[in-house]
């Protein structure tokens, strides 16, 4: 059994709503001309290439990828043995756009994240987003024993 989490658009909010103008006004304008084909192709990267975390259970490991244009998971695979840390954390992010006037217009998320890690923090996986630390918590607490994690420690 596999899990898929995603995590976070690829871009700031403000560049994937351009990326879904530059898709619409591309696929509008393709058809007077081919060059609004660079426009569709620039707009489907911006609007829906993602971040995300697989975790496969039978095999026990674990992958953090970059899906390009939403269809193409591109990361690296690694045992999930090989982590011996976990953190549980707020993670504020605050993405700032400007208007034609100079007026910034601020958005603000937070979540809390799970992430495990090498104890040498070399290697670091964020698992999922929640909403409060003990629905992070009891997460863990199942993928500690679906993935055989016996060695974690707290950071």
């Amino acid at each position: 059994m596999k899990t898929d989490n995603r995590l976070d658009m690829f871009l700031n909010p403000s560049a994937t709503f351009a990326g879904y103008v530059f898709l619409l006004v591309g696929t509008v304008y393709s058809f007077e001309n081919l060059a609004g084909l660079i426009l569709v192709v620039a707009g489907l990267f911006m609007g829906f290439t993602y971040n995300g975390t697989v975790i496969d259970f039978e095999k026990g490991r674990i992958k953090s990828y970059t899906a390009i244009f939403g269809l193409i998971k591109i990361g690296t695979w690694y045992k999930a043995s090989v982590f011996d840390k976990f953190r549980i954390y707020r993670s504020r992010r605050s993405y700032t756009a400007f208007s034609r006037a100079n007026i910034p217009l601020v958005i603000k998320n937070s979540d809390i994240r799970l992430v495990l890690m090498k104890s040498d923090k070399s290697l670091r996986i964020t698992i999922n987003r929640y909403d409060s630390f003990e629905e992070a918590r009891g997460d863990l607490v199942q993928l500690i024993g679906d993935l055989k994690l016996n060695n974690l420690e707290e950071l």
